[in-house]
């Protein structure tokens, strides 16, 4: 669905990572300060830009989750591969090894989203992307090569109830971090989304996304595929302007992707 107007997207989130296995090492928490401007260029075309930047440290949360986990009597991989709270650890075989903060930028990403079809509170979309290395790969959140995105998604509004489904396809550089963890060539992302207005200008937003694996590998934490449920609440300010709170957990297998992210969206 095509925008109104001209638009300007910040969200901060906060996210608790821990992966463990011959090939890594991640125990660390990641801020998340993302920007995307949507330019309207007609009621048929919409172009984004969007730019993350990341903070790396040792982080608040884990003596938060810990108390959770102890509360609720769950053992997750936390618990059973010797989790050490709030250290930053960050090392893949011999090409990323972190033990201090730092701040690092991400790639940004300039996307063309194109109306097909809209009628009857139906819509139909389609989207192009080209992601721009610009990072650095010891880093551990680029792969200094130019990725490509395709999509399409279909929305359809109900009186207080809207459903969203994604498609999303990248088309990825080949990228090694040891002889046995090379990057797929093509990684196939589906989001199913619900947006549910229960109180005036407040919404109950949840997607479920299913990630297909990043890279292939013998080793799981790379080569398997990720559920990812989110949860969130928006309060709709006035048209085209709202602040979402939203919390995203990872689900099993529980690879690739950050145990659970605290996070703010506002848009205006």
């Amino acid at each position: 669905m095509i925008r109104d107007v001209d638009s300007f997207n910040i969200d901060m989130a906060q996210s608790n990572i821990f992966q463990k296995s011959d090939n890594i090492e991640a125990d660390f928490e990641m801020t998340t300060f993302d920007f995307t401007y949507y330019f309207i260029v007609n009621r048929e075309i919409e172009i984004s830009f969007n730019y993350p930047f990341y903070y790396i440290s040792k982080g608040f949360l884990d003596d938060f989750l810990d108390s959770v986990h102890s509360t609720l009597q769950i053992a997750t991989t936390r618990e059973n591969e010797g989790h050490i709270n709030n250290q930053l650890n960050y090392k893949i075989t011999d090409t990323i090894y972190k033990t201090e903060s730092y701040f690092v930028t991400g790639n940004p990403q300039l996307e063309i989203k194109y109306n097909l079809y809209n009628k009857n509170e139906i819509y139909l979309s389609t989207n192009f992307g080209i992601k721009i290395p610009m990072g650095n790969s010891e880093d551990g959140f680029t792969t200094n090569k130019i990725d490509i995105m395709s999509a399409i998604q279909f929305q359809k509004n109900y009186n207080l109830l809207s459903f969203v489904t994604n498609a999303v396809v990248t088309l990825n550089a080949t990228h090694k971090l040891s002889s046995d963890i090379i990057s797929e060539k093509y990684r196939y992302f589906i989001s199913q989304s619900m947006q549910f207005n229960f109180f005036n200008k407040s919404d109950f937003l949840f997607t479920y996304q299913y990630s297909s694996a990043p890279y292939k590998s013998h080793d799981e934490k790379f080569s398997s595929h990720t559920h990812l449920l989110q949860f969130a609440i928006r309060e709709n300010l006035k048209d085209g302007e709202y602040i979402d709170l939203f919390f995203n957990q990872n689900t099993i297998p529980r690879h690739n992707e950050a145990d659970v992210t605290f996070g703010v969206s506002y848009c205006f």
